[in-house]
């Protein structure tokens, strides 16, 4: 199953009854872990930050209409500016407008009344803009069982570089040590879904996938990089970057944060949706057959 929820006029949108909105589009669909839901944005950003907040309310509220249903794996996209719409094949889409069901390729539509809070403005107008700022930026990380999480770090990424996107893969070398470690995705897995899912989100962007095998990984050794994309748990990551690139006499890096998809500072981040998590559901599935 794959479909598609498409939303515009976000600064009326009434997030509170998102969850409910979703659960609503979707109830007569029969999805499974294999399915697939993209959310489609309408709207054009020029703020990161605020960006960074609507992907997290979107995900977060797409996300636990499935876990509802017991699904972990069933992908999720949020798709937005210059996105690769035409390449969708959808069975079917939801849409607030009928004239913009032109605009995909579906085999059935319906059109919905998107929720709406009446006389209030949630609006990204006091962010600063900073869409494209760099030409060329970089993100690391493991990207196992691509999640919710890894794909705001890689859009945030994406709406900041107008050029090419350097993403650190870490190398099933490194990986050894890793929870339920037989569940883990071989590399190249790992980077396919990576490069497929930026495909989607904007094609233009060239996407070089390369192996981490050090702490620094490209970031480390690459004078053209201009920007570091980290999520807000490993902003110590980023503050040793730059002091290795200082040592090396290479520029040091514009670093962009980006929120945790859940869990809490205080508590080490341990509610956050994690590729761990998704391993030990696996595991447990394999037990239980």
């Amino acid at each position: 199953m794959k479909a598609a929820i498409v939303l515009q006029d976000l600064e009326t949108l009434d997030f509170s009854r998102l969850e409910t909105h979703f659960e609503e589009c979707l109830r007569d669909l029969s999805f499974d872990d294999a399915g697939e839901l993209d959310v489609i944005l309408m709207d054009e950003f020029e703020s990161s930050a605020y960006l960074d907040t609507i992907l997290g309310k979107l995900y977060s509220s797409a996300r636990e209409v499935f876990l509802n249903k017991g699904l972990y794996l069933t992908s999720i996209n949020v798709l937005f500016g210059k996105c690769a719409v035409s390449s969708l094949d959808l069975d079917w889409l939801y849409v607030p407008k009928e004239s913009l069901k032109k605009h995909f390729n579906h085999r059935n539509y319906k059109v919905f009344e998107q929720p709406v809070i009446q006389g209030y403005s949630y609006s990204g107008e006091n962010y600063l803009a900073d869409v494209n700022k760099y030409k060329v930026s970089a993100l690391g990380g493991t990207f196992d069982h691509i999640h919710d999480g890894h794909k705001i770090l890689l859009s945030v990424a994406a709406f900041l570089t107008s050029s090419k996107l350097i993403i650190g893969i870490t190398d099933e070398e490194l990986l050894l040590k890793k929870k339920y470690k037989e569940f883990l995705e071989p590399f190249d897995k790992r980077a396919d879904n990576v490069k497929h899912f930026l495909s989607l989100l904007k094609p233009a962007l060239t996407a070089q996938i390369v192996p981490i095998k050090d702490v620094c990984g490209p970031t480390g050794t690459v004078p053209d990089i201009e920007c570091l994309v980290v999520s807000r748990e490993t902003i110590s990551g980023g503050e040793f970057v730059n002091k290795t690139r200082l040592a090396k006499g290479l520029s040091k890096l514009d670093i962009s944060v980006v929120n945790v998809l859940g869990g809490n500072e205080e508590d080490g981040w341990k509610e956050k949706l994690s590729s761990t998590e998704l391993r030990k559901i696996l595991m447990d599935v394999k037990n239980r057959s």
